[in-house]
């Protein structure tokens, strides 16, 4: 089986061998989340990463959702400058957003100065060389990309969202067996300072 993802890296080597141990293997395949939606769309993979319950209204009946969570997390506004959290996002100028990540389309931004990049890495380069002034980034993509004495600020601006799998419909038949081993490796894995 191929999926798709946005980023997490680190987290899927261990879900690959959680599910090999349950007899499901997969491969993983990086590519933008716009492209990522279309291969779904089009039975091209066979599922994709990462992606909150409301990714069913975009995807369709092209794909169904994995019910037990990979990961739960929610959004952040990041700055360099603390000030720059008292702000309105409405106000804030220069700022970069992820593109395709649907979460963000529920945070209120500015009407103009608004960057889009396709992936958290690049976000966070553009914030510290001062290219943008602040990022929209998850919990658990910031933990990963934060350098360890980087003094940069956050600010929490969803609720708490669950980050799911979600199979091609043609693949209806390994919802429970996939859902299981989920469940297994959120018993086993733990990520620091993330949230589960």
């Amino acid at each position: 089986m191929a999926v798709n993802f946005y980023t997490f890296g680190s987290i899927i080597s261990s879900l690959q061998e959680t599910f090999a141990k349950s007899g499901v293997c997969f491969t993983v395949d990086h590519a933008p989340a716009p492209r990522n939606s279309l291969l779904l769309k089009q039975g091209k993979t066979d599922g994709e990463l990462f992606r909150i319950p409301d990714y069913q209204n975009t995807i369709g009946d092209a794909a169904i959702m994995v019910p037990e969570p990979i990961i739960e997390g929610y959004g952040l506004l990041v700055t360099k400058s603390e000030s720059v959290l008292d702000e309105d996002l409405a106000n804030i100028q220069g700022m970069a957003v992820g593109r395709g990540v649907v979460w963000q389309n529920y945070v209120s931004l500015p009407e103009a100065g608004v960057s889009e990049v396709g992936d958290y890495a690049s976000l966070m380069t553009m914030l510290r060389t001062g290219r943008v002034s602040a990022v929209l980034i998850d919990n658990v993509n910031f933990t990963q990309l934060k350098l360890p004495k980087e003094n940069l600020f956050a600010k929490r601006v969803t609720p708490k969202l669950q980050a799911h799998l979600f199979l091609h419909a043609r693949h209806t038949s390994l919802l429970p067996e996939i859902n299981k081993a989920i469940r297994v490796w959120r018993a086993e894995y733990s990520l620091e300072n993330g949230d589960f």
